[in-house]
C-alpha cells in the first residue's frame, strides 16, 4: 500500500511539472507570433534594401563599363585614321587586327548592355570575366598603339 501511494504521488509530481513546464499561454503566444512578424517585416525591408544597393552597385559598374568601351571605340579610330604604313598587305593586316578589336569592343558592349540581373554568385562571375576580357582589350589595343607609334 505504502508503495501505491509513494507511485501516485511521484506520478502526480510528474504530470504537474510537465503541465507546468508546457506554457500555452496564448499571450505569450500572440508575443511570439508578433515577434515573428516583425522579423519578417524586417527581412523583407532587408532583401528590398540590398536589391536597391545591387542595382545601384550594377548602374555604377555599368556605366564606368560604357566609358572605357567609348574610349576604346576612340582609340581605336584614332589608330585607323592614323595608319601611315606604306607596305599595302602590312596596312590591310593592321586594319583588320583593329576591326577585331572594335568588333570585340562591340561584342563587350551588348554583353554589358544585354545582362539579366540574377543571383549574386553569378553577378560576381560575371563581373570578374568581364573585367578580365575588357582587359584583355585593352592591352591589344594598348599593343596596336605601340606597333602604329613604332612606325
Amino acid at each position: 500500500m505504502k508503495r501505491s501511494i509513494i507511485k501516485m504521488a511521484m506520478l502526480t509530481a510528474v504530470v504537474s511539472i510537465a503541465l507546468i513546464g508546457c506554457n500555452n499561454s496564448p499571450k505569450e503566444k500572440e508575443e511570439d507570433l508578433k515577434d515573428a512578424k516583425e522579423e519578417v517585416v524586417d527581412a523583407r525591408a532587408d532583401l528590398a534594401t540590398s536589391r536597391l544597393d545591387s542595382i545601384s552597385d550594377f548602374n555604377k559598374y555599368k556605366e564606368s563599363i560604357e566609358k572605357k568601351l567609348i574610349e576604346n571605340e576612340k582609340v581605336i579610330a584614332n589608330l585607323k585614321s592614323n595608319n601611315t604604313s606604306n607596305d599595302k598587305s602590312t596596312q590591310a593586316l593592321y586594319v583588320k587586327q583593329l576591326d577585331k578589336l572594335e568588333l570585340k569592343n562591340a561584342e563587350l558592349k551588348s554583353k554589358i548592355e544585354n545582362y539579366k540581373q540574377g543571383p549574386e554568385q553569378k553577378w560576381e562571375l560575371f563581373q570578374v570575366d568581364f573585367n578580365k576580357e575588357i582587359d584583355d582589350l585593352g592591352k591589344s589595343i594598348s599593343n596596336m598603339a605601340e606597333r602604329n607609334m613604332k612606325k
